[in-house]
Formats: structure tokens, C-alpha cells, sequence
């Protein structure tokens, strides 16, 4: 009997093996990371793979061969986004860890998501069309894992989200964080994210480095600071504080003109600022503040190839990084204006930098130009609310109380929107009339406390109830007579129906559950694009300004069955709000009639602007007219107002008699009620584009 087998493979030679082993015993190569860089590995520049080219971005080739060195333990890296800061210091520092000096790298990412796209966008093509680095990268499934890549010598590249268990219970050679402003302030109760990683490559002694870089993204905590060396930034937690704690060092260029050195930044640039944004932009030249001569952008590459950066000593003067007198500190700080970018051009810089300006002037929302703050030119922001100058006050409000009747909308009005807050035994209703560019006034403020006169225990004289609306769906139906209250236009002959009624759902227990319900009858009628539920969410991080969705849940862990819900961000809302509030009369304002009492005056300063939001002034119990300012604002937003051609608005926004909402006065009863909005203005969410 005979049997077919297939020949079994040859044995492994001890030669191979060793062969294998040997890339392990070699000693770490003499070469600067940027050599590594040079030498080993590719980039991508226009759709295809070249050579790393340190004349690229001139500023990153000292912190990048700073990452090896046996004098500091710690880098930070402060600047713009796109300067190439996050390109080279993990890719970098990944390439020589491959190439030359194999070790653990760990690489921290703001979330799990960006973990996993940059693990499969950014670093393993980098590896792939690098030849050199393919070859050493391991052959077996486990060693090319998304979060987890191994490379013959020795180094394991591991990538993963700020959380505690990310940083505990490892060595690495080089720790590694990027953005870390967009990550939280502290890791799961443990501590903050650098503090965190900076313990993992410290039994290493000088072999290890930790390393974080970010643009800035927390305000500025001090409203009349002074600074204490020529370098430090203004105080701020997250990466700015970090880098004040190095050895603070900035990029420079030697003038043309005078030779002498300075430091390029944005502050610098000069520029028409009556022209438009791209114009403006396009003439833009950086001043020398030695001799004022004037460089033009086209020199930007030269000087930059030149320039250099310096350190703070410890006598407060200025060296560059060999200097054994520079602060006697084991960080490495570095702080990069976005003048100076290779990849931001200064017209680009210039025209947002305008355009959010303008924004911010006439909308009163600030978000737009903090974003450019921190992300183009790579400085730390503070919102002008913050400042004493700027913060509301009742007396103040009295002053620019006008003779606005009450109950009536301005002349000016294109819209009417209506918000409601919940509290124990009664809804509080805030009526705005809205104008073009987001002015806008407050024409009413009272209070639902009547259930109707069918809800259920409602119609017992002998024994009459309050409005329960944690507890009677029913009771919702006083706000449903809102949708079609008509509000008259002064001095003319016609009036306008609400466009929309937006409500807080939270409350005492209960109220989500009766909110929803309501929502759903309001649905059922074809009104959901009139009456929206509306759910804050606290703190400056948020994403959007402004969002309608389902929620993943609704009250109680319970499936939300279809629910949508107008999210706003309340503390960059309330930012705006208090923008308008002290805005003169026009684009932008939130106009007062001199019939609002002291009460409502105080409701609107009640809450006070912190670093982290706002928050409740002491002893200070009630802020409905500014929560309701806030609703109000979303409801706007969510309706477009920014993107409103004032010259073809939409048929809700439209002046006089021919707005689709407009009732006349003689008979307002004998009025349809109006067709819901036309295709073409349906609310539109608008997105917040942070950093």
C-alpha cells in the first residue's frame, strides 16, 4: 500500500535563525533623526513618494533630532495645524526607533477612531512605499495588527486612545501625543494625559523621551497677564502650560534689510484691511519690528531655511539649544507662530483670519475666529465675554433699554421664534423677533402655569391643580396654541405667526418622558419642523454649535423610537448670546425694550464666564431669559440665519405682507394656517468646525 503525500517542508538552518537574530544585536546607529529621516523614509508630496527633504519644513529638523537626545526627557511642541509638527515627530521618531535605535513606541491619538485612521491612513503607507522600513517589518499576522506593528531589531509600534489603561502598566522608548488639547484634561480620574505618559519611558532613565505636540486649544485663564520672559505664553492648561514649563523656545529669522533677528508672527503681517479678505490677504508682507522694512511672502522659504531656533537661559536671555545656559529644566518646549508654517501661506492666513473677524462682529459667535486663533496662526485664545469690560451687568442692560412695546415686533421683523423652559408647576415662554443679520429683539416673557381645561384632573373647580408637565403629557398642550399666535408688526397692518417653538426637555423626573410624548403628538400633526425638543450639552470641546439627531438613548438607557433632538452646545451659545447682548443696535444685536423688569434683567446676568464655561454667579438662583436666549439662538442657527441671502430670503423670511407667515390684522382668524416651508428653506444644521 502506497500513499501520496506532499513533501514536508525543509528543516530551518541554525544559520537563519542567527541571521534573524542579528538585526537585535546591533548597536543603535550614530546618526541624527533627521539623517534616519533622510536616509530611510518616504513622504508623501503630491500624489506620490519621495525622500524626506529637510529643507521642507526647516523648523522641525531640530525637535525632531532632539527626540534622541540623552540631555532632556520630555519635548512639547506648541504650533498651527498643517505645519508638518505631527508628520515628522511620530513619523519621525517612528522611523529611527525602525532603523536605528529599536525600542517600544507607543503613540497616543485624541480617540480610538483617529487612532485607527492614522494607524491605517498615515503610518502604514508611510512603511509600506519606505523600502527600507517594509523590509524590516515583521511577517506574521500578529505583527501588523491596526494598533499594533512589530519590526525586526525590536521595535513594536503600538497606537491607542488617552485612556488610563493605555498608559498603565508599560515601558516605552518613546512616548508619543498628538493633539493632545482635543483629548480631556484628566484620563479617567488618573491625572492628565502627558503626566500619564510621561511615566512610561522613565525606567529608561535618558534612553526615554516623551513627547506631546498640539495647537492650542484651551482658553486663556488670566484677563490682565503680564508675561515674565520674553518667550512665555500666556497661562493655559493643556499643551501651552506644558510649554511653559520647558525651555520655551521660538523660531527666528535674520532680516534681510537690517540683519537683525526677530521672531515672524502673525501680529506682524501687514495688510489693507479695507480691502476684501482675499485681497487683503494676497498683499500681506511681514514687518521687521527692528527697521519696519517690509518682506514679502516669496522670501518666506529662504528665511526659513535659515532661520533657527532659541531657547530662554536661565538669566532670561536667548540661546540656542547646545548652549549649556539654557533653563535648567528637563523639557524641551517649542513654540512655532503660524507665520512662519511652510504649508499656511499668508494670504490664506490673512483672508480667514478677516473673514472670522467679520463674523464675529456681526453674529457675535466667536467660534470661527478662535478656531483661526488656534489653529492658523497656533496661539491660545481668550473670548472677549471673559473680560470684565465685556461682562454683562443689570445696570448696564437698563442703559440700552429702547421704547420696544411689548408684545409687539419691530418693523424691522422678518420672523418670530418662541422658547420655553420647564420648571416645577409652570412653562416659561421667551418670545424674539428676528431681523436681518441676526439682530434681533426680546418682544415678550410670561408664564404657563394652567393645565388645560381637558387633561386629565384639570376641570374640578372644587379642587383645581397646577400644570404638571413631569407628569401629564396632556398638560403639554397649552404650548401648542404658540405655533399659531400671531404677533403684530408695529406700525403696520399685519402680523406673523411663530415660525418655531423650541423646548428644554429636562426638568424634574418625568419631564423627558411627557416632552417626548408631546413630541410625537406634534409629529403626528406634520408640525416636527415647527416644534423642537432641546437638550444642552456643557463645555467649550463641542463640535458643533448646533445639531439635530436622534439621540443613541432616550431617558432611563430606553430605545429612543424615532425622537429627534435640537443638541446645542450651551456654553459657546451663551458666548454669542453675551456678544449680542452688548452689541450696539444692528447686525448682531439683541435689542431690549425698557418694559423688562429688574428680574429679567438679572436673569440674563446671572451666570458669570469661567476658563471652563459659564457658571452660576453666587447667591444667584434663577437665568431663564438667558437659557431661553440661548434656545432661541439654536433655533435661528438651525433655520440658517447665517447663510441667509438677505436679497432672496426665504419665503419665512421675507419683508412685509408677502412673508408666507404674515397674517392681517384686520381678521387674523379667518387666516389658514401657513403651509409648512418650502423645500429650499428647511432648517439647515450648522456645523462648528473646532480644533
Amino acid at each position: 500500500m502506497t500513499f501520496d503525500y506532499e513533501p514536508l517542508p525543509p528543516f530551518a538552518s541554525m544559520a537563519g535563525v542567527v541571521l534573524d537574530c542579528l538585526p537585535s544585536l546591533r548597536p543603535p546607529a550614530r546618526i541624527s533623526v533627521t539623517q534616519a529621516c533622510e536616509r530611510y523614509l518616504r513622504v508623501k508630496v503630491g500624489g506620490s513618494w519621495q525622500r524626506f527633504d529637510r529643507g521642507v519644513t526647516p523648523y522641525m529638523n531640530e525637535p525632531l533630532d532632539m527626540m534622541a537626545s540623552r540631555r532632556f526627557l520630555e519635548l512639547i511642541f506648541v504650533g498651527p495645524a498643517r505645519a508638518g509638527k505631527s508628520e515628522l515627530l511620530l513619523k519621525g521618531t517612528a522611523c529611527y526607533a525602525i532603523a536605528c535605535d529599536p525600542g517600544p513606541v507607543h503613540v497616543t491619538q485624541m480617540d480610538r477612531d483617529s487612532a485607527k485612521a492614522w494607524a491605517e491612513d498615515e503610518l502604514a503607507p508611510s512603511v509600506r512605499n519606505s523600502p527600507d522600513l517594509a523590509a524590516l517589518q515583521g511577517k506574521a499576522r500578529s505583527d501588523r495588527n491596526i494598533f499594533s506593528k512589530r519590526f525586526i531589531g525590536g521595535t513594536k509600534i503600538s497606537i491607542g486612545a488617552p485612556t488610563a489603561s493605555n498608559f498603565a502598566s508599560r515601558t516605552s522608548r518613546f512616548e508619543l501625543i498628538t493633539d493632545l488639547d482635543r483629548m480631556k484634561l484628566n484620563i479617567d480620574g488618573e491625572g492628565a494625559p502627558f503626566s500619564l505618559a510621561a511615566k512610561r519611558p522613565q525606567t529608561l532613565l535618558s534612553r526615554g523621551m516623551a513627547m506631546a505636540e498640539s495647537s492650542p486649544g484651551h482658553p486663556i485663564q488670566i484677563e490682565d497677564w503680564t508675561p515674565q520672559s520674553v518667550h512665555e505664553l500666556p497661562p493655559c492648561e493643556g499643551i501651552v502650560g506644558l510649554y511653559n514649563g520647558g525651555t520655551r523656545a521660538r523660531w527666528y529669522w535674520d532680516c534681510p534689510h537690517c540683519g537683525e533677528a526677530f521672531e515672524p508672527r502673525f501680529d506682524l503681517l501687514e495688510y489693507d484691511a479695507e480691502l476684501p479678505p482675499a485681497q487683503a490677504g494676497a498683499s500681506a508682507e511681514m514687518k521687521c519690528p527692528e527697521c519696519g522694512a517690509l518682506i514679502s511672502a516669496s522670501e518666506k522659504p529662504r528665511l526659513n531655511r535659515s532661520g533657527y531656533w532659541l531657547h530662554e537661559t536661565n538669566e532670561g536671555g536667548l540661546a540656542r539649544v547646545e548652549d549649556p545656559r539654557i533653563r535648567s529644566v528637563s523639557r524641551l518646549s517649542y513654540h512655532l507662530n503660524g507665520a512662519a508654517a511652510a504649508f499656511a501661506s499668508w494670504s490664506a492666513i490673512v483672508s480667514r483670519y478677516m473673514v472670522a473677524s467679520q463674523h464675529a462682529r456681526t453674529m457675535g459667535d466667536e467660534t470661527g475666529l478662535q478656531v483661526v486663533v488656534n489653529t492658523d496662526i497656533g496661539l491660545p485664545y481668550r473670548p472677549s465675554m471673559m473680560d470684565e469690560e465685556n461682562a454683562l451687568t443689570a445696570e448696564g442692560l437698563l442703559k440700552r433699554a429702547e421704547g420696544l412695546p411689548r408684545g409687539e415686533a419691530p418693523d424691522w421683523t422678518r420672523f418670530v421664534l418662541v422658547s420655553v423652559d420647564v420648571q416645577k408647576g409652570r412653562f416659561v415662554v421667551q418670545v424674539e423677533a428676528w431681523g436681518t443679520h441676526g439682530e434681533r429683539a426680546l418682544i415678550d416673557r410670561f408664564d404657563l402655569a394652567q393645565p388645560p381645561d381637558d387633561a386629565p384632573g384639570a376641570g374640578d373647580p372644587d379642587r383645581p391643580r397646577a400644570l404638571a408637565p413631569e407628569r401629564y403629557s396632556e398638560d403639554w398642550d397649552v404650548l401648542r396654541p404658540l405655533l399659531d399666535r400671531v404677533w403684530p408688526v408695529s406700525g403696520q397692518g399685519y402680523g406673523l405667526r411663530t415660525l418655531a417653538v423650541g423646548c428644554d426637555m429636562h426638568g424634574q423626573p418625568g419631564v423627558t418622558d411627557q416632552a417626548e410624548k408631546f413630541w410625537r403628538k406634534m409629529r403626528r400633526e406634520g408640525l416636527m419642523s415647527r416644534f423642537f425638543l432641546i437638550r444642552g450639552h456643557g463645555g467649550l470641546k463641542q463640535r458643533s454649535l448646533v445639531w439635530y439627531a436622534a439621540p443613541e438613548r432616550a431617558h432611563g438607557g430606553k430605545k429612543a423610537r424615532g425622537v429627534k433632538i435640537l443638541n446645542i452646545a450651551t456654553d459657546l451659545v451663551k458666548d454669542s448670546v453675551t456678544q449680542s447682548l452688548t452689541r450696539l443696535p444692528g447686525p448682531g444685536a439683541y435689542r431690549l425694550g425698557n418694559w423688562i423688569d429688574a428680574g429679567l434683567r438679572d436673569e440674563l446676568c446671572a451666570e458669570r464666564r469661567g476658563a471652563a464655561g459659564w457658571e452660576m454667579k453666587a447667591g444667584v438662583k434663577r437665568n431663564e431669559a438667558f437659557d431661553l436666549a440661548g434656545y432661541n439662538l439654536a433655533l435661528a442657527r438651525h433655520h440658517g440665519i447665517e447663510n441667509i441671502d438677505w436679497d432672496a430670503p426665504p419665503d419665512w423670511a421675507a419683508f412685509g405682507i408677502a412673508n408666507v407667515l404674515a397674517v392681517p390684522l384686520r381678521d387674523p382668524d379667518a387666516v389658514p394656517s401657513p403651509p409648512e416651508p418650502q423645500a429650499r428653506s428647511r432648517p439647515r444644521t450648522i456645523k462648528y468646525l473646532g480644533g
